[in-house]
């Protein structure tokens, strides 16, 4: 949980925000084809994709572990919440997974991660993901990032070994004249598609290769519940 709400320090640094409004335009175009209407976004973070999905006249709510983030999500009027996925009692047409979310679970928590997932989505229902490709982790996920800015400075490591990525995060910032220092890591674990087609309940239906970063560095899957 520190490490997410830490995220949520850092995320207006490392910005790419126009990488990944590139991205939920891709999603609200396969929304819009599949004909979905009552949505679940499931690790929600700032609420952008929230505010897009509102503006394209799909009802939606978010889902976030981060306090940080579901506060700034709320503020742009969005139906964000700081709760667990089977804690909801509401059951969608759709859910999403946005920004590598499933690559943050090993395997033992993906599993349960579906079951739970299955609970929550209607018959003949959706869900919509991106993970990052093994290309993705090796050449444009791992190396070193700084990051500046006159009240913040900000080191992020990332090394990749035995299909698990560790990103290291390491910031300062500026209380009256001193510097806080804040730290902590983050796993992220890669998982072959071939893993995402023997879901039980989950058919994959379509795969979609796309480059945010670099070449071909995520997949988008599409399931049919």
């Amino acid at each position: 949980m520190q490490a997410l709400n830490l995220y949520a320090k850092i995320e207006p640094l490392i910005g790419f925000y126009g990488e990944y409004d590139e991205l939920y335009g891709r999603y609200i175009t396969i929304l819009k084809a599949l004909h979905v209407e009552h949505l679940l976004d499931i690790g929600c973070g700032n609420g952008k994709f929230l505010f897009k999905l509102k503006n394209a006249n799909f009802k939606a709510i978010g889902i976030d572990r981060s306090k940080e983030m579901v506060s700034i999500a709320t503020s742009l009027g969005v139906d964000a919440r700081e709760i667990e996925l089977e804690e909801l009692q509401e059951r969608f047409d759709c859910a999403t997974a946005i920004g590598d979310v499933l690559n943050y679970m090993t395997k033992s928590e993906l599993i349960d991660f579906f079951l739970n997932l299955k609970k929550r989505l209607k018959k003949e229902s959706y869900f919509i993901a991106d993970i990052n490709t093994l290309s993705g982790f090796e050449e444009v996920a791992e190396g070193l990032l700084l990051k500046e800015s006159k009240e913040k400075f900000l080191a992020i490591e990332a090394d990749f070994e035995n299909f698990i990525l560790n990103t290291k995060i390491i910031l300062f910032e500026k209380e009256k004249n001193l510097y806080k220092k804040y730290s902590d890591k983050i796993l992220q674990y890669y998982h072959p598609v071939e893993f995402f087609k023997s879901l039980d309940g989950f058919e994959l239906i379509r795969i979609i290769d796309i480059s945010m970063f670099g070449d071909l560095d995520k997949k988008i899957l599409v399931f049919k519940i």
